[in-house]
């Protein structure tokens, strides 16, 4: 993951309020799901399976789904850095 360049992305979205708290939470959720999955996201946001595949361990692995929506916001952030897109919501997929 390319940390430092994802959290200037997320420092300069307007869309996030407290930018010290919720940038170093996404941050840190982000790296978590790369220690817990044993992925690098780089390699997964490039392909839309296998990020779909990932949201989904996600949401199965953190029942809860304040947990689980907190960890796949991340992921979906970091897809949104490198791709320039968000990614569909998993229904829609």
């Amino acid at each position: 993951m390319r940390e430092a360049e994802f959290r200037n992305f997320l420092i300069n979205d307007s869309n996030i309020k407290s930018k010290v708290k919720a940038v170093n939470s996404r941050v840190a959720k982000a790296l978590k799901v790369e220690r817990e999955f044993n992925i690098n996201l780089d390699d997964v946001v490039k392909n839309d399976e296998a990020m779909y595949n990932l949201l989904l361990q996600i949401q199965e692995k953190l029942n809860d789904k304040q947990c689980h929506n907190a960890y796949q916001n991340a992921v979906r952030k970091y897809y949104l850095f490198v791709n320039g897109k968000e990614f569909p919501r998993l229904n829609q997929c």
